[in-house]
């Protein structure tokens, strides 16, 4: 499928006590997909590679066309898990929202 970035990353929420963010928005559609993950999803390393290189993130969820909210995050959570060849070193956070069909 098609993949876009539609926000900037941001600080991570409650990390900062005057942290700033700024209110993004977008259209979707029925049948798109939003995944929000933590740098441990794209920070993870394999030697001096990052998940992320490359478009990893975004090929990967490519990858997930047809597949429930649920199972989108199973995949990218397997994917990034199998990247390195040791258990990550951060916590690794997914968010996956899709919109569905209504009438």
């Amino acid at each position: 499928g098609d993949v876009r970035e539609v926000a900037e990353p941001q600080t991570l929420l409650g990390v900062f006590e005057d942290a700033t963010y700024v209110s993004e928005t977008f259209d979707l559609y029925p049948g798109d997909t939003v995944l929000c993950v933590t740098d441990g999803v794209t920070e993870r390393r394999s030697g001096p590679r990052q998940f992320d290189d490359d478009e990893g993130l975004a090929e990967a969820l490519a990858g997930c066309t047809g597949l429930s909210a649920e199972l989108v995050a199973e995949r990218i959570r397997r994917l990034v898990h199998e990247f390195g060849s040791k258990p990550p070193e951060d916590d690794l956070a997914l968010l996956v929202l899709q919109a569905e069909w209504t009438e």
